[in-house]
Parts: structure tokens; sequence; C-alpha cells
């Protein structure tokens, strides 16, 4: 995410990451609804049509979700923007220069949010594009003009992303997700009708059902509510066929690859299967594909209230917000250790030790506790993505990366700490009681300093 570690940079520089953090994820559904109010307006000209059309893109169920754990594809502003540079061009209100200039730097902006987001807003586009050709007839000759603009942007935008695609495409990686992914995190169609409790109006109360949704609560993020529906069926209703191929389509691209419902994949093939064949689409996963719907919703309810005054109208739409306002996001205390300061890990660990800290994994904060310390030592372990492919098939790894610990766990983790050439393991509280335990029982040298366990691996033997 190097565009928002620069956005943010004198906000880290200042008060450190965490204050980053919490800045740009507070910032960004007020970005997302900004932008797609500019949008929206610009379709509906009524400003009250337009400020609502944009809550519902800014504040939707998949902001809810992601809120609580991906700060890049929470971020969604230039999303909006695209699609405002793309329909000014075609309604003869932007010249080449300027739309070829704006698409590529939106294009590659978006690629130093969330590559996934670009991934994914080039496949809505090109859905977008051949629907409209299809449906559109009258603008053919504007979607051929804004094809060669497009054209014309996309080695502009390869040029400014040359580092990235040098780093992704030119040197060995072995990334790899599991096959079952994109079936885990779809969206069960029950969830278009039942909110999460990411979602402040019913969100506890259905969690009975919602609990077996797949995926995680972070990636659940296919609620409409009954509201919204009602708003987007009745604007479809006298729309284009144009627009309600989009919507329907976008909807079923969401699904994933085959239908599944309460976790369970049934027999009914869908889309997203042809994207697992195709680069970078494969490592996408279905259910972010909301963000889009969302954005389409949006758009509809300001158009849908742009056409009218009736009261009726904007009850619906109050109905509608209401229904899908956001729970409060969880709020959790910075995870502070003494220990982890650079001058307590010259002191008792010396320069550039390989460390393993426990916990470890997706949920554990040592990665920030690096931070604090000033990256004065290395780490095997922490979090940045889903294990590479080499590890996947050692055991312990994939069990400490998501906290499932078995009666073979503590024998593994001894073998791979030293086969890794660790030199300390640092256990802090918090830690499973059964690998602390375990840990302990090792025989290596071991001190207490400020609440935290230091164990010293013995020297290997000399070749």
């Amino acid at each position: 995410m190097p565009v928002l570690a620069l956005l943010a940079y004198p906000i880290t520089a200042l008060f450190g990451p965490l204050a980053a953090y919490d800045a740009l994820m507070v910032a960004a559904p007020a970005c997302a609804a900004l932008s797609a109010y500019a949008l929206c307006l610009h379709l509906c000209r009524k400003p009250g049509a337009a400020l609502v059309g944009g809550w519902v893109f800014g504040f939707s169920s998949y902001t809810a979700a992601h809120i609580n754990e991906h700060l890049n594809l929470e971020w969604t502003a230039l999303l909006p923007l695209l699609v405002l540079v793309a329909l000014r061009r075609m309604q003869g209100q932007g010249k080449r220069r300027g739309t070829v200039v704006a698409l590529a730097l939106l294009l590659a902006a978006q690629a130093g949010i969330a590559i996934e987001l670009l991934a994914t807003s080039c496949l809505m586009a090109a859905l977008a594009w051949l629907l409209a050709w299809w449906r559109l007839p009258d603008w053919r000759k504007r979607l051929w003009l804004l094809a060669q603009d497009v054209m014309l942007a996309a080695p502009l935008t390869l040029l400014l992303l040359a580092p990235l695609l040098w780093a992704m495409f030119g040197r060995p990686h072995d990334l790899a997700l599991p096959k079952m992914w994109p079936e885990f995190f779809s969206i069960d169609p029950l969830n278009f009708f039942f909110p999460t409790f990411t979602t402040w109006l019913g969100g506890h109360a259905f969690m009975p059902l919602t609990s077996y949704f797949g995926g995680t609560w972070g990636e659940q993020t296919g609620y409409l509510g009954l509201p919204m529906m009602f708003i987007v069926w009745r604007y479809l209703r006298r729309a284009s066929g144009f627009a309600r191929w989009v919507f329907l389509c976008t909807m079923l691209l969401s699904l994933g690859p085959v239908l599944v419902i309460h976790s369970s994949p049934t027999f009914l093939i869908l889309p997203w299967r042809i994207m697992l064949s195709l680069p970078l689409l494969n490592k996408a996963l279905p259910a972010r594909m909301m963000v889009y719907a969302f954005l389409l919703a949006g758009l509809f309810t300001a158009l849908w209230l742009a056409g009218t005054t009736s009261r009726w109208r904007w009850l619906a739409a109050g109905l509608a917000v209401m229904w899908l306002w956001p729970a409060p996001a969880p709020v959790e205390a910075i995870p502070v250790q003494r220990f982890f300061n650079k001058t307590e890990i010259m002191q008792y660990l010396g320069p550039d030790r390989r460390v393993l800290v426990l916990p470890w994994g997706i949920k554990s904060p040592s990665m920030y506790w690096q931070v604090t310390s000033g990256f004065s030592y290395s780490q095997v372990g922490g979090y940045l993505v889903f294990p590479p492919a080499r590890v996947q098939a050692d055991g312990v790894l994939m069990k400490l990366f998501f906290d499932m610990i078995g009666p073979d766990t503590l024998a593994d983790l001894k073998a791979y700490a030293l086969a890794s050439g660790v030199q300390d393991v640092i256990v802090v509280p918090g830690t499973d009681p059964r690998l602390a335990a375990g840990i302990a029982g090792w025989g290596w040298p071991a001190r207490q300093v400020d609440g935290v366990s230091l164990y010293t691996a013995p020297s290997p033997n000399p070749q």
C-alpha cells in the first residue's frame, strides 16, 4: 500500500504507525462516500439524492466488514472517480489528453492501494463496456472513443507501475492461496437478506444463522437489506437493460465459482469459475465484488430519488440507510509491551538477532512490536500475506498461523526453530498456555524481562 503509506507519512512520523492506520481507516468511508457523491451528482444533478447515493457506497456492508480487517480494501474512493472520468469522456465533457492522463494516474494509484481492486475494476470495466455495446447501440461511437483512450492510457499506466510489475513478475515468488479459497470467500445468497454483526440493525439477532456463512466475518459483505433491494428493484423496472444486466452480473460474480449455501458447495457452477484461469483475477476473492454492487446500488438510489419529489421514496431511502447502518467497529487497546524497544533489545539480546515471537500468526501483534523496537531484530513469522507455498506443507507453521495448537505442535516448533536459525524465542503474555509451558520445558537458557520470557537457542555445532 505505498500510496496510503505516503499519504499518511506525516501522521506516521509524528504519532506512529497505529495512529496512521486508525486515521486512514476512519477517513476511508468518508472519502469513498464523497467520491461516490461526486459521481452521483454528475448523473442526477440533485445534491440531496447524490448525498444518499454516496452514503450507500461509502458506508455499505462491504465497508462495515472490511473496516475491521483490511485497510487496502477499505480504500475504494478511486473507483467512483474512474467511472466519472469515463462518463465525462463519453458525454463529450473531457478531452482525450486529460482523460488518458487521469485514467493512468487513477489506475496507477489504485494499484498502489490494492492490486486486487485494480484487477477487479478492470474486469468490471470490460464487462460494463461489452454490455453497453450490446444493450446501448446508440452509444457505440462513444464507447469506441473511450476504448481508444483506455488503450492509450494502458502503456502510461504500465510505465508508472514498472517497478511494481517487475517485483511481481520479474522475480521468483511462490504465493499460492488454497484452492478452496474462492469457494470459501464467496457470498452466501442468504447474506443478501440477512445481516452479520457488522450491521447495527439485526446483526446480532441473526448470528445463529449468519455464523454458518462461509469465509470470515470481515468478508461477509453481501447484505443489501430489504429496503435497498426494493429501491434497486423499483429503479431497474424502468431502467435500461444495460443497468439490469450489469447489476445482475455483478451479483452473480460475487457468488463465487460454485453456489455455496451455509458453507456447503453445491453442484451449480457459476461465472467466477472462468476467473480461476486468469492471471491476477485467480487470486481475487469473489465476495469482494460486492464493492461494485454497492456502487451500482448507490447510483440507482440517487437516480431513483432524483426522478421525483415523492415523500415515500425518501422514506424508503431513509429505511435503506437505517437497515445498512454499520455497527460500531471494535476498539482494541494498543498492545504495548515494555520489552520491545531498541534499548531493551540491545541490552538483553544484542544486535541483529533472529527471533521467534509468540503469539505468532494472523492474530499476533508481533510485527507491531518489531516496529516499536526500531526493527532491531529479524523475525521468523509475523503476518504479511498467506504463508508461501513452500511452507504450507509444514504443519506447525499453518497451526501457528491459524492459532490451532495440536499435541505434536511443540516438537515440530522446536525442530522448525532450530532449522530456521532462530537464536531467541520471546514468549509474550497471551501466548497459548500449552505453548508457553512446553517451551519452558525445552531446557533452553531462560530469563524473565519486563513480563516476557526469553529463551536462547543452543549454539549450532561447529562444522
